[in-house]
């Protein structure tokens, strides 16, 4: 009786009074007619949940099973460990595998995970830009063909997983003295990785439908959390550089050389295009005119009088396309290159640089001219000009509303890399959200790392140098063990902060919690089921996040205080 009050003592005193009242609040919610539905719809949980679940669970004990085989088999060829020891980690590496291998057999040749698989590759892309997922009966359904085609590649892909995992029971019988070598260590860290991979796939990026809603949300707090510590992490590092010559030196002649790459894509040959035709109706302006240019025309500044009257313009695809509208009396006018006016009267004319010579220029003005600017205030200050950098983001990030953050990353900015890649790089939407939350919080990370780092005695840093230690390892064996140990709690609430402000990304149409709340509330006309059961769902995740993260720094506060 003593042991249970004890444990109830050591328990957040909001997670007792949340375990008090849950019952009534289960009771509530599959007892009435609407908040159960709204709950389900929330979280994204899908028909046959029950069965996506379970296969979820075992493909990630299977990953499980081989990670704990080959992190063992790998700690068994360590050069300092006895016999008894390497034995014992050889039968444990065993005792996984097998159990790999067991559950792996069961993946593959039971059919068990066909509705999974179905599930993720609906769930993975967007209906409307992809022709494999077709709607049926008011649900989202793969094409036969595909979906054929889907389950015999998994089912391939088991198969090979469970003749992999026969390799990796093989290495484990191997002689010892065998492991020590550098190609069976190659061969070990490979089945680490592989199932690292696999595990971490169906973690973190597979997206099932037992609860889809609530997976979104936690994958993107993660991944913006890991990104918002790299960035706020480099951030605090590049405070504590130290100005010298050799670094105003580099940025002095980086600056430079970007400016002078900026006036040499400025240089190139313009390409000339005109307004032909007539102006009594509307102005067909082919694709990839620049803005300005569309501007001109629009507002009729082309005319050189005052009060120029605006005029109507109509997009076209292609040149043939604008030629062919001015035939057929669609447009009076068109804009279109000089080389294919023909015998059209010319009304106007202008050129402009092609659009990968003013992206390059205009990266290499902008570029350069910061690099000067860097050099110029780190000498003014005594500071390193990354040092600038760092302060002058953290302060700029941080005066921006984290919703406008969001807004900036996800339309235009993403809009503007894919224009100047080709299209080539076109990121998804869940993806802008995770970047736009990870760079608006990394700010706030800088400052709590900074102040963790400035927390660590000097003598040890100096110590370390002393000893002859590049500024990396110092930053690395040094600084960031002891700084993350000091700022542990403040991190934890930034990853609080983080997970409620995922719901910012439902403005991108990511299909959150927050998004799914929305759709639900259109769709069924209810307001308080929906919104109190995203606040129920939300306040669960943050008390579990805040238990665990006082669980974990007492662990490593124990650690350090022994």
């Amino acid at each position: 009786m003593q042991s249970i009050l004890d444990r109830l003592r050591s328990i957040r005193a909001s997670n007792l009074i949340f375990l008090a009242v849950a019952p009534i609040l289960i009771y509530l919610i599959f007892s009435s007619r609407n908040y159960a539905p709204a709950l389900y719809s929330v979280l994204g949980i899908e028909e046959n949940a029950g069965s996506l679940f379970l296969s979820f669970l075992l493909l990630v004990s299977a990953g499980m099973f081989g990670l704990i085989g080959s992190i063992s088999l790998s700690s068994s060829t360590r050069p300092d460990l006895l016999q008894g020891f390497v034995e014992r980690y050889r039968k444990r590496a065993i005792i996984f595998f097998i159990a790999q291998l067991v559950l792996l057999v069961v993946l593959a040749f039971f059919e068990i995970t066909d509705n999974y698989f179905v599930s993720v590759a609906i769930n993975s892309a967007d209906p409307r830009t992809v022709d494999w997922i077709i709607m049926s009966d008011k649900s989202f359904i793969l094409e036969p063909n595909f979906q054929s085609a889907l389950l015999e590649n998994s089912r391939t892909y088991l198969k090979l997983l469970v003749v992999f995992n026969l390799f990796s029971l093989a290495f484990v019988f191997l002689k010892n003295s065998l492991h020590k070598s550098l190609f069976m260590k190659s061969i070990i860290f490979l089945l680490v990785l592989i199932n690292f991979s696999g595990m971490f796939y169906v973690l973190m990026i597979a997206h099932a439908g037992f609860a889809v809603g609530i997976m979104i949300t936690l994958r993107a707090a993660f991944f913006a959390y890991i990104g918002a510590s790299i960035l706020g992490l480099v951030w605090a590092l590049l405070v504590n550089l130290k100005p010298s010559r050799r670094s105003s030196y580099t940025f002095s002649i980086l600056g430079i050389s970007l400016i002078l790459l900026g006036i040499f894509y400025t240089t190139r040959p313009h390409e000339e295009i005109v307004l032909a035709g007539t102006l009594e109706g509307k102005i067909g302006i082919v694709a990839g005119t620049p803005q300005s240019v569309t501007d001109i025309i629009r507002y009729g500044e082309f005319q050189n009088l005052e009060g120029a009257k605006s005029f109507k313009i109509r997009s076209m695809a292609t040149t043939e396309q604008a030629l062919t509208s001015l035939e057929k009396g669609r447009v009076s006018a068109i804009v279109i290159e000089a080389d294919k006016v023909g015998n059209l009267p010319i009304l106007w004319s202008t050129d402009y640089l092609s659009k990968f010579n003013k992206t390059m220029a205009t990266i290499g003005f902008v570029l350069g001219g910061l690099s000067i600017l860097l050099m110029a205030i780190g000498l003014l200050t005594n500071a390193h000009p990354l040092a600038v950098f760092s302060d002058f983001f953290v302060d700029t990030i941080r005066g921006i509303p984290m919703l406008v953050i969001i807004l900036y990353v996800g339309l235009p900015l993403a809009g503007a890399i894919k224009s100047a890649s080709a299209g080539l790089i076109d990121m998804q939407m869940m993806t802008r959200g995770i970047i736009a939350i990870a760079i608006g919080y990394s700010a706030y990370m800088a400052e709590i790392f900074r102040a963790g780092i400035e927390a660590i005695p000097k003598g040890q840093i100096e110590a370390a140098r002393t000893l002859g230690l590049r500024e990396w390892h110092v930053a690395r064996f040094v600084i960031v063990p002891q700084a993350i140990a000091i700022v542990l709690p403040a991190l934890g609430n930034e990853f609080i902060a983080m997970l409620k402000d995922t719901s910012l990304v439902s403005i991108l149409s990511v299909r959150d919690l927050t998004q799914r709340m929305r759709e639900f509330q259109a769709q069924s006309f209810l307001v308080f089921e929906p919104f109190n059961s995203a606040a129920l769902v939300y306040l669960l995740l943050t008390l579990i996040a805040a238990s665990g993260i006082k669980s974990l720094d007492k662990i490593i506060n124990k650690g350090r205080s022994d």
